[in-house]
């Protein structure tokens, strides 16, 4: 199997286009053009020779995936599905909302947590996902706003679709870097959501780079967190202790996910306890009114509007700062905690 351009290094690259007869500053074109300006067709390389093309197209591939079907959602939200050299899919979601466009991408193929409410886990974990494989998602949905006319451009970056980030580290670092630095993409609109893991948390922190974190809490409680998260083994004061670290070392403060569940964790006790873990820390809670997902468990029901409100005042009201994520892409199976393993109609 040909490899992927992108999980070569920059020296690589360039040599191997030179030993199939591209002079050096062609192959140096060739290395700004895959690592700078994200090209995912050896065709469109015009600058090099046929020959040299040709060469190279049996040793290397650009693209990690190819996009096998687009679904819009009635509010403009696209979900692409991706089959991946080795016939696995992921999904990765492209979201427009006011001025942002933010571009939501998978670390692994599946998802090892196994969260009670979301589609992601219902199959478990085939792999984790390479770097080319994460960038290239980025590249794809970035190709799709310039054939749309450029009006939008992607403005924020969430590795929240399918997999654990923290379990894909290396991987998703290599990725992100090559966003960010190769492709010129501000790594403070970068936003990397765990379950958990605090000492993997705590490892990343200390690279001090200066990306967002999202931790999935759920609830403060630790009995009723491993009841939604069967797979969580830390409490949640660790989890709290983790994103102190972060905000210690990167400058950016954490974000607690908590997708509320009707008669679960939306109660007046569910948020007087989230306060006393998180009083005082320089965080803010984003809720998440449950999007529906079918084969969950049956008792699953989203709360309605007025008890997010009154769940999100008493928060404020005990000096946490809250968002409220609303619902985008639903009708297409794009919204949080919706995407999942799929295969080619």
């Amino acid at each position: 199997m040909t490899a992927l351009a992108r999980d070569r290094s920059r020296a690589e690259l360039e040599a191997l286009a030179c030993a199939h007869g591209a002079k050096p500053f062609q192959a140096r074109a060739l290395v700004e053009a895959v690592f700078e300006k994200g090209l995912l067709d050896l065709d469109s390389a015009t600058f090099l020779p046929k020959a040299v093309r040709s060469a190279l197209a049996g040793e290397v591939v650009l693209s990690a995936s190819e996009v096998v079907d687009t679904s819009q959602s009635s509010d403009g939200t696209t979900k692409f599905l991706h089959e991946l050299r080795d016939r696995e899919t992921i999904e990765s979601v492209l979201i427009p909302e006011g001025e942002r466009t933010t571009l939501c991408v998978s670390s692994q193929v599946g998802c090892p947590v196994a969260c009670v409410f979301c589609a992601s886990g219902l199959f478990g974990v085939r792999r984790n996902l390479t770097a080319a494989e994460i960038v290239d998602q980025f590249l794809v949905a970035r190709a799709r706003l310039e054939r749309e006319g450029g009006q939008r451009r992607i403005t924020n970056v969430v590795v929240m679709g399918l997999g654990e980030p923290m379990l894909n580290v290396d991987n998703l670092e290599r990725a992100l870097l090559q966003i960010s630095q190769d492709l010129g993409f501000s790594p403070r609109r970068i936003t990397i959501s765990t379950s958990g893991y605090p000492d993997r948390v705590r490892s990343l922190a200390e690279r001090a780079l200066p990306w967002n974190l999202a931790i999935s809490l759920h609830a403060a409680d630790p009995q009723l967190r491993r009841e939604l998260v069967p797979t969580a083994t830390k409490d949640p004061v660790e989890l709290v202790r983790a994103a102190r670290v972060w905000f210690r070392m990167t400058g950016r403060e954490p974000t607690f996910e908590v997708v509320l569940l009707r008669g679960k964790n939306d109660r007046s006790h569910d948020a007087d306890a989230l306060i006393a873990l998180l009083k005082g820390e320089a965080c803010t809670v984003n809720l998440l009114p449950w999007n529906r997902v079918a084969g969950v468990e049956p008792w699953i029901a989203s709360p309605d509007e007025a008890q997010v409100l009154d769940f999100q005042a008493r928060l404020e009201a005990g000096g946490i700062k809250t968002t409220w994520r609303r619902r985008r892409g639903a009708d297409r199976d794009a919204a949080c905690g919706q995407l999942r393993l799929r295969h080619r109609d």
